[in-house]
């Protein structure tokens, strides 16, 4: 009989042990794994109360390299926050890594928040149900922040992600060639003056202009911008079959065949040159890129360069052009997976990653889009130690100006299947009307397929 009583008593403390375990088990380790439905907001395991002491843990997922900006904003946010620590993971902004990333999101990856660089890629993760619904957050007011160019990245007027950057595209200039020629620092242009501005630069050894493939269609887009997003007419056709199209893969032929200016490009698919490297060490007069570039012109100890930097805004297809919008609006538009188990903690970095928090990305040439970005001190670490090789007046007039910017909503099929056309008039294969006219058609292909 006291051997049945011990009994039941060893059970009755085991089992009370049991119990006291298992509520101290279910304190959560704080790991960011997109698993499971996000807290309610300002539970005790969102806010890391007194249910757990170990810290939240996030993982951003975005295509900068980390030793170029990234990791200096994580190891700041850290510093500040010890209650929730954060861990970046790159991944290459092309086919191959989206396709990553985008496995990363349906599976059980550790991805709390995404940056997203296309709006075809980031419509597509909304429609997946992989991006979060932000509208469940009132403490910030994204339109106000960013002004109006951010609404282009609503779906369904609704925001699943926060637009941090200034994307645009500009035409980067060797002052001292343009200084020996004579020529101003262009503010307005189009491609009849880009044109012959390259065929005066041009010299032995020397291309006038160098650009890649998805700079050919920044004038065409930036053209057909004002109609519609989607590069539509007013009846939901396609706006590519039109004059401004053409006289645009007209005058890119003529500099790469006539004048000779530009590297023909069969060449530059063939020999897959860095460009950024052609512009440093003085290959090309001119470059038409982004911002990206500031990696490389930054660069002075493995890029040693003589000569000043200038900037010039993206040509129009005619300089006269008054409906002009420059491709590019905003973008490095960051967005939570709904999958994270600390949505909150995810939201407060983003609001502090675009207040201010982004400031070590500016050296890398990004422009803070938020109006309470603390702006001088951005100009002050892009140009820091180096002041003295820009053209300052032509750089800030350009990147923190107020061009006109638009962001296209061309699908992303659309824009992939349209690249052998581009191709096929770059190599004589078609006449640059006919280009026109075969743009048109894929684009309406697709639009007819999006349709049924």
């Amino acid at each position: 009989m006291k051997s049945r009583k011990r009994l039941v008593a060893g059970m009755t403390w085991l089992m009370a042990v049991s119990l006291m375990l298992a509520g101290c088990g279910g304190n959560g380790n704080g790991n960011g794994g997109a698993e499971g439905s996000a807290p309610s907001p300002g539970s005790s395991a969102e806010s890391g109360g007194t249910a757990s002491k170990d810290p939240i843990k996030l993982t951003l997922w975005g295509g900068v390299p980390a030793e170029n900006g990234p990791q200096e904003v994580v190891d700041n946010w850290n510093k500040e926050n010890a209650d929730i620590q954060l861990e970046y993971v790159r991944f290459v902004n092309d086919d191959a890594g989206n396709l990553k990333l985008d496995t990363a999101l349906m599976s059980s990856q550790p991805v709390d928040m995404y940056m997203n660089y296309d709006f075809s890629l980031y419509e597509k993760r909304i429609k997946a149900g992989n991006a979060l619904d932000l509208s469940t957050f009132t403490d910030y007011n994204v339109d106000d922040k960013m002004g109006e160019g951010a609404a282009l990245w609503k779906v369904d007027d609704k925001y699943y992600g926060v637009p941090t950057q200034k994307g645009l595209s500009f035409v980067w200039l060797n002052k001292d060639m343009l200084d020996a020629k004579g020529l101003p620092v262009p503010t307005e242009w189009g491609l009849d003056e880009l044109r012959d501005y390259a065929a005066k630069l041009k010299a032995d050894n020397v291309w006038g202009l160098a650009q890649s493939d998805y700079y050919f269609n920044v004038p065409i887009n930036g053209s057909l911008l004002k109609q519609s997003v989607q590069l539509t007419k007013p009846d939901g056709t396609s706006a590519f079959d039109n004059p401004l199209t053409v006289k645009a893969l007209q005058v890119y032929s003529d500099m790469m065949f006539k004048d000779k200016s530009l590297m023909p490009h069969t060449e530059q698919i063939t020999s897959k040159p860095a460009l950024d490297q052609m512009f440093v060490k003085g290959e090309t007069a001119m470059l038409f890129s982004t911002n990206q570039i500031f990696r490389t012109t930054n660069n002075v100890a493995e890029f040693p360069r003589t000569f000043k930097v200038a900037a010039a805004p993206a040509p129009k297809v005619n300089k006269d052009q008054t409906d002009y919008i420059n491709a590019g609006g905003l973008g490095d538009v960051i967005a939570i997976n709904p999958r994270t188990k600390h949505s909150e903690a995810a939201w407060k970095f983003i609001k502090w990653y675009a207040d201010g928090g982004m400031l070590p990305m500016a050296a890398g040439g990004r422009v803070p889009s938020s109006k309470d970005f603390p702006v001088d001190e951005a100009v002050a670490l892009m140009f820091k130690g180096v002041e003295d090789t820009y053209d300052l007046d032509s750089i800030k007039r350009v990147m923190f100006g107020d061009l006109p910017l638009g962001l296209s909503r061309l699908d992303r099929k659309t824009g992939t299947e349209q690249q052998p056309i581009y191709d096929n008039v770059f190599s004589q294969k078609l006449t640059p009307e006919d280009g026109a006219k075969e743009l048109a058609r894929v684009h309406n292909d697709n639009l007819k397929a999006a349709s049924q």
